[in-house]
């Protein structure tokens, strides 16, 4: 108990300091990094995590305490955002002190939870929070419910944006000269009534990195359940992207116009569109997609190319409602499979997790396939997995 007291009044005399600081307008060189802590309950060394945001510099950290923040205690009212980060506030950590399990950012339906504007937000890092409760207003013309960004490239790392609503980029919308990084995301149920369900990303020869990312159950009305890139490249790396929706075209990742994009380590699977359930391209650049399993896409062809070259090896292919042929303009880099991939968990389970006699696992391969893991789960069942046998785990699955 001494010491978290003594923490407390540490940080306080922090914070103390870099308020009187600002207040003589010292250059954030003269001064030590500074923690802002913000409680829930508006106790912290400032009442609002907007009031900490504007007063950090490069070197602070922005520290929220577990509880939820909403609109209603944390909003100023304006058209932007929850939150905001303008022109001017770079180089600083905001971060949740107990992750996005016990940290959440609710818009309440009120506007968007997190706007972004202007180049000087590149250094930014935003760790930890579960975002939601965002809705897309008039201002950003309806784009982006948990995250409107434009002309910056900060980092999200561990964050969770779910239910979340917008026309376009359900849970974010990117545009203009943007190179975001997101690390250990989830996007899950999140909506977009055009393009988008879960991303949309827009207008910039800066790669996208999403590495070992969540992308579902998200949906689009149009195209782009997952990820919709217009004139964007894109680096998906050990990402999940599955059971995502869109009413045309591109159940989990659509692209028109892009950028050349890598897709590696990947499963795209039980996702639903007409056209391209697993991947649409339109008028792309070279699409290169290796160590990735697609799998039991619904509806129509996993794979659509129109205009657009795909480049594909070390991937498996297998149980797509629309066929497991590679389509034309394809080029097959090889050591391409096309047999049951293995999975843990029965379909509609979502257990991407393979088998310990699973072609997709390296040892298994032979001696003349060098592809490594295919996919972007490993082993966590034997040969011949176990299931659930117990009434709630069948009401589980029956009523899923």
């Amino acid at each position: 108990m001494a010491s978290v007291l003594k923490n407390t009044v540490s940080r306080r005399r922090a914070a103390l300091l870099c308020a009187a600081l600002i207040g003589m307008t010292a250059p954030a060189s003269a001064r030590p990094p500074c923690t802002w802590y913000v409680k829930a309950d508006g106790t912290g060394d400032l009442p609002t995590l907007q009031a900490a945001i504007d007063s950090a510099a490069a070197g602070d950290t922005v520290l929220a305490g577990p509880g939820i923040y909403t609109w209603s205690s944390q909003g100023s009212g304006d058209e932007y955002a929850l939150l905001r980060f303008i022109r001017g506030k770079t180089g600083f950590l905001f971060r949740s002190e107990m992750g996005p399990e016990n940290t959440t950012l609710d818009a309440q339906r009120q506007g968007r939870v997190f706007y972004i504007q202007g180049g000087d937000n590149d250094q930014v890092t935003i760790e930890g929070f579960a975002i939601t409760g965002g809705k897309a207003v008039s201002f950003g013309d309806f784009c982006g419910g948990g995250l409107l960004a434009h002309l910056s490239s900060p980092i999200f790392r561990g964050c969770v944006f779910r239910d979340n609503s917008a026309d376009r980029g359900g849970a974010v919308y990117y545009a203009g000269v943007s190179g975001p990084r997101f690390e250990d995301c989830v996007f899950s149920g999140n909506r977009a009534a055009a393009h988008g369900g879960g991303i949309l990303l827009v207008n910039s020869s800066l790669v996208p990195v999403f590495e070992r990312c969540i992308i579902r159950y998200n949906t689009a009305g149009i195209k782009g359940g997952g990820i919709f890139a217009y004139h964007f490249p894109m680096s998906l790396v050990d990402c999940a992207i599955y059971a995502n929706t869109a009413g045309e075209k591109g159940g989990g990742v659509y692209s028109e116009r892009g950028y050349p994009a890598t897709v590696d380590g990947c499963t795209i699977a039980e996702n639903t569109a007409p056209d391209g359930s697993a991947v649409h391209l339109l008028v792309c650049e070279p699409m290169t997609v290796t160590s990735s399993i697609i799998a039991l896409n619904h509806d129509g062809l996993p794979l659509s190319l129109n205009l657009s070259t795909l480049r594909i090896g070390c991937c498996d292919i297998f149980g797509n409602a629309g066929g497991d042929d590679l389509p034309e303009g394809a080029v097959d880099l090889g050591d391409m499979l096309f047999v049951d991939p293995g999975f843990c968990g029965l379909p509609g389970s979502r257990n991407y997790y393979v088998r310990s006699d699973s072609p997709c696992l390296q040892e298994n391969q032979g001696d003349e396939m060098f592809c490594g893991l295919i996919g972007a789960f490993p082993s966590r069942c034997g040969a011949v997995s176990t299931r659930e046998t117990t009434w709630g785990g069948i009401k589980g699955r029956l009523f899923r």
